[in-house]
């Protein structure tokens, strides 16, 4: 589509168009941020597939904890991570 706006245009190559990033720390979310000397434990690794038997330990009090802060993330995200107002959200 760019390209197509671009020739009807007459310009030859078009610039990239840039999301602008998001950039947080005490409010979270950093988006590809890196940093050295970090350390990274993982007790299992793997790709889970349907074919191969797994026994996952799942925690209904884990699944309860989620569903019980559903409103409190939501806010979050929505307030602080986007930066609008929870009654724009549909």
């Amino acid at each position: 589509l760019l390209m197509v706006q671009a020739c009807s245009k007459n310009i030859i190559c078009p610039n990239k168009q840039k999301d602008p990033l998001a950039k947080f720390h005490n409010g979270h979310l950093l988006e590809a941020e890196t940093y050295i000397g970090g350390k990274v434990e993982c007790l299992e690794t793997g790709v889970y597939r349907s074919d191969i038997e797994y026994d996952f330990d799942l925690k209904p009090h884990a699944f309860q904890m989620l569903i019980d802060n559903i409103d409190r993330d939501l806010t979050f995200a929505i307030e602080v991570e986007l930066g609008s107002e929870k009654s724009k959200v549909t």
